[in-house]
């Protein structure tokens, strides 16, 4: 382990890929509210033909359904970052211990990933019913949290400088898809600094 770069990178790169994917999905073209199906044409044709005809969802449950999310206060998808980055950094320090020798249990591994998973997401409701705060402020705060616990597990200071910038850029700063998008090139800078870091025994070794 000695001679490895910070594993601090993978999380960091995870989170700036995953935000970034949600601000492209953000761009995409809204959902169709109905549905489109062939039919035959009926009456006296003799031709064969056919008509294409919409067949509309109830605007009812549209607009219910439209009502549920905008009422959560999230919009963009930026909770699917959270729930991303979460999953694949608990799995990318479950493979590197295994590969150290020191690995846990996968059963153990897995209650962990899943403990988190269900632990985030009533965090998450906490932050709406409780303090009344908007989609993109509850995910900003998730995952400042979760940039703060990483900075304890590896005892990193260039994750809390990380953290720090993350919070100016995606609460203070900015809202919606340019907080998405400055928060994502912070944490790309930090993951992109471990990489080109030298190896402990390297810098040891001069």
């Amino acid at each position: 382990m000695g001679n490895e770069r910070p594993r601090y990178w993978f999380p960091l790169a995870l989170l700036g890929f995953a935000q970034l994917i949600v601000v492209a999905l953000s761009f995409g073209p809204p959902w169709s509210e109905g549905w489109f199906a062939y039919a035959p044409a009926t009456g006296g044709q003799q031709f064969l033909t056919q008509h294409l005809y919409g067949v509309e969802m109830s605007r009812e449950n549209a607009i219910a359904l439209d009502a549920s999310f905008s009422g959560v206060g999230r919009n963009d998808g930026w909770l699917f970052a959270v729930l991303a980055t979460y999953l694949g950094t608990v799995l990318f320090y479950a493979l590197s211990a295994r590969r150290a020798g020191n690995g846990l249990p996968w059963w153990k591994v897995l209650v962990i990933a899943v403990g988190g998973l269900v632990g985030i997401l009533l965090a998450d409701l906490v932050g709406y019913w409780e303090f009344d705060m908007d989609g993109d402020m509850r995910s900003a705060v998730l995952l400042t949290v979760g940039l703060l616990l990483l900075a304890w597990l590896d005892r990193s200071v260039p994750v809390l400088v990380v953290a720090a910038a993350f919070v100016l850029c995606a609460v203070v700063l900015a809202q919606g898809r340019l907080a998405l998008l400055l928060s994502s090139l912070v944490v790309l800078a930090g993951a992109f600094a471990a990489l080109l870091s030298r190896p402990k025994a390297a810098a040891e070794g001069d």
